[in-house]
């Protein structure tokens, strides 16, 4: 599935990393090899029911299958990545985990909705797509090889496999391929982001609700009890899409906010000072500017002329006045990792911007080549996703 890279997310997830394709890394996520586990367990008893003859043959035909599902999840990612690459996104990792995989896009602002929409779409319904190529080329293959043979084996799972991949993948709800293919379709219609995932994650939880329901209802209407082995599988899927679902709203809600966030709320005023200005001229001066009963940030800059700490009001204020001159590097607090961005930047052009330097600290905002003030990057962050 699609995902879109947040500016918060601190890097990639842990795995062994089994190379490179469209210029990101393929990560096998350490859960994989629970699903791996799974998928042995669950289909070598079938083999030996076909193929008694196999003996502990049978786990090594199961494990083979689990590989090769594997790799029909791997085109499926794969699939995505190609179609987000030549829409122009980048790839910033594809990912194969317990779940099946998802594809990580680098974040982007776009400007035209309808064409980024249909970019969406095109991205979202090409995973499954493939899933069903791949089950009707297995079906095909299956003609060509001998009955009960370990390739028969072996194709016949894969094809079935692949079209429970592509047919549930295009369920249309979050986080399912085909929620996110609804997702784009309202967007595009609509005109807003934000109402095609709050539809498609209540279709996602209303589909998660079905899972669960095909687990219980059948059996208690046949005057049966539950399988216990259907109620879990069904329950942990339930589970991750409902949750799952609630993830991607919560997100939406926070990303409409970012949308009309108001920089200028959290933009403190500041000025620039050479490393050698004078405290108590320097401190004069930053009084003068600035909204009434706001303290002014004061920037010190280095003997190259580059930001390399804030001044220390509290201590600076503390020289007694008329004595011994003080430059304000001797009262700079460390600035620590910082960006530079134009004042007429917006709260999403500014998280676009730190996905190139996530460890910045600090956002210097700059009127020309003049500064005019500081964002506080932890505490924007804090008050941003408060809601």
């Amino acid at each position: 599935m699609p995902e879109t890279t947040s500016a918060r997310r601190t890097g990639a997830s842990t795995g062994l990393t089994l190379g490179r394709v469209l210029g990101a890394p393929v990560i096998l996520s350490w859960s994989w090899f629970i699903a791996a586990v799974l998928m042995t367990v669950l289909f070598s008893p079938w083999v030996m029911s076909v193929r008694p003859d196999l003996g502990t043959g049978a786990w090594v035909i199961g494990f083979l299958y689990a590989v090769l599902l594997f790799a029909s999840v791997f085109l499926h990612e794969l699939a995505h990545g190609v179609a987000g690459r030549l829409s122009g996104q980048r790839v910033a990792a594809i990912e194969l985990n317990v779940w099946g995989g998802f594809t990580r896009f680098e974040p982007t602002i776009d400007t035209d909705q309808k064409s980024s929409s249909w970019a969406g779409f095109v991205i979202s319904i090409v995973g499954p797509l493939v899933n069903l190529v791949l089950a009707a080329v297995g079906w095909g293959l299956l003609h060509v090889v001998d009955h009960a043979s370990v390739a028969w084996l072996l194709l016949l799972a894969v094809a079935f496999a692949n079209v429970a991949l592509g047919v549930i993948n295009l369920l249309p709800g979050i986080p399912l391929d085909g929620g996110w293919a609804l997702q784009a379709l309202v967007a595009r219609f609509t005109g807003s982001q934000y109402h095609g995932t709050i539809v498609a994650a209540w279709v996602g939880r209303v589909i998660a609700v079905c899972f669960l329901a095909y687990a219980v209802l059948p059996p208690l209407f046949a005057g049966e009890r539950p399988s216990v082995i259907t109620l879990a599988w069904m329950g942990g899927i339930a589970l991750m899409l409902w949750f799952s679902a609630g993830d991607a709203a919560t997100h939406a809600k926070r990303a409409r906010r970012m949308e009309t966030y108001d920089l200028a709320q959290v933009i403190q005023p500041a000025i620039s000072a050479t490393w050698d200005a004078d405290v108590d001229r320097t401190l004069a001066y930053a009084d003068t500017v600035g909204p009434a009963r706001t303290s002014t940030l004061v920037v010190v800059l280095d003997e190259h002329g580059l930001p390399f700490g804030i001044l220390d009001r509290h201590a600076a204020s503390a020289v007694p006045a008329g004595g011994e001159r003080h430059h304000v590097s001797a009262f700079a607090r460390p600035l620590g990792p910082w960006i530079g961005v134009p004042r007429d930047i917006t709260a999403p052009h500014l998280l676009e911007s730190l996905t190139h330097r996530p460890k910045a600290r600090f956002c210097l905002v700059m009127d020309g080549s003049t500064l005019v003030g500081v964002i506080d990057l932890p505490e924007f962050f804090d008050e941003l996703l408060a809601a």
